[in-house]
């Protein structure tokens, strides 16, 4: 039962930090984040926020930086709407995944051109 919890959390958290880059942050950068995924601790005091960005002005490595330094900002932002016992701290990571399907696609329009 605990894991189901966990799970529900997980992606509550998920849909309320989108919400939150879209309402809330003030940077421009963040127009382009989608939040992936998040894996929450087991004693809930911290948060893997996987994210990927389409078309990001800056760069992958970049962009987790800025995250990470808003991540207090995102958290107590989090902590006003999540109606949860504890407010996890969130570290935010980058996840390829959407750049390695674009790449394959890529990779498979130039394998059959007259497919499209």
């Amino acid at each position: 039962m605990a894991g189901r919890k966990r799970e529900h959390l997980n992606e509550r958290i998920r849909q309320k930090l989108g919400q939150l880059l879209i309402k809330e942050a003030s940077d421009p950068r963040f127009q382009s984040v989608t939040i992936t995924g998040v894996v929450l601790a087991k004693d809930q005091s911290t948060a893997r926020v996987q994210f990927s960005a389409y078309q990001p002005a800056v760069s992958p490595a970049e962009l987790t930086e800025l995250l990470n330094k808003a991540a207090g900002f995102f958290s107590r932002a989090l902590g006003r709407t999540l109606n949860a016992r504890r407010t996890p701290r969130l570290h935010f990571y980058y996840d390829p995944g959407f750049d390695y399907a674009l790449e394959m696609d890529l990779l498979l329009k130039e394998a059959l051109p007259g497919d499209e």
